[in-house]
């Protein structure tokens, strides 16, 4: 709940507010709205709205074409003029995917093939390449642009895992123990995450809720780096055992 506070006297004041978007460029000609009411103004060249103020308990809306619709409840109250919220746009990505929310644009994670290294007694399961997506400092924000639905999200499994990169690692072959090129990025961890629905049916906010250390990470459904079945790991089409990397600096 916002607080606000409404003029006494004088000219009828205004809910002045600014539209921009998550990197703080202002947005021209966003429709802003108090639910109920008429008046749906639209934001000038620097992003700013200015809308009726009506005493009481409402909710404002914010949103244009391109843009992931966003809303705020406010209480107007009598005594000040107030000012107006600010509302921080997503833009919509135009493809299904994972985005990194970098600090002036978003870097799209690509989908990367789970492969198998080893034989029938021991196998490692990984990535052979990250793709070219990574992130500065500790804290992920992920815009996850999908046609599921949240429920289809949690079946799925959807887990961000920490990275290890494997070299070479000890197999048994006919005779003895041997060393062996593995080269693969495999999972070290499962970090907790928080998946929050955005104001849009197909568009999530994904967040850690731990800082990232430097390293490698991937976003991973059905087990696919860590089966507890690996029988349930084959009967995945191929085409469907990608998970979603990046790099953390």
């Amino acid at each position: 709940m916002l607080p606000l506070l409404l003029a006494a006297c004088g000219s009828p004041p205004t809910l002045d507010g600014k539209v921009v978007d998550i990197w703080g460029n202002p947005i021209e000609g966003a429709t802003v709205m108090m639910v109920g009411q008429p008046e749906r103004p639209l934001t000038d060249v620097e992003g700013n709205y200015h809308l009726p103020l009506i005493e009481g308990k409402h909710q404002v809306k914010a949103g244009r074409e391109g843009y992931i619709q966003d809303s705020v409840e406010v209480e107007v109250l009598a005594g000040e003029d107030p000012p107006g919220p600010l509302f921080q746009l997503y833009p919509k990505p135009k493809e299904y995917g994972f985005y990194l929310v970098g600090p002036g644009a978003y870097a799209e994670l690509a989908a990367s093939e789970v492969v198998t290294v080893g034989n029938v007694l021991r196998s490692h399961r990984g990535l052979k390449e990250l793709g070219e997506a990574s992130m500065e400092g500790t804290t992920m924000r992920v815009l996850f642009h999908t046609e599921l639905k949240l429920d289809e999200i949690m079946r799925l499994g959807l887990e961000l895992h920490a990275l290890d990169f494997v070299r070479e690692a000890e197999l048994t072959g006919p005779i003895q123990n041997q060393m062996v090129d593995i080269n693969l990025y495999v999972s070290k961890k499962e970090l907790p995450i928080e998946v929050k629905p955005l104001r849009s049916r197909t568009d999530y906010l994904i967040t850690s809720t731990e800082p990232l250390e430097p390293g490698a990470y991937a976003f991973q459904t059905q087990e696919l780096l860590n089966p507890k079945d690996p029988a349930r790991f084959n009967q995945i089409p191929e085409e469907l055992r990608v998970v979603f990397a990046f790099e953390a600096r």
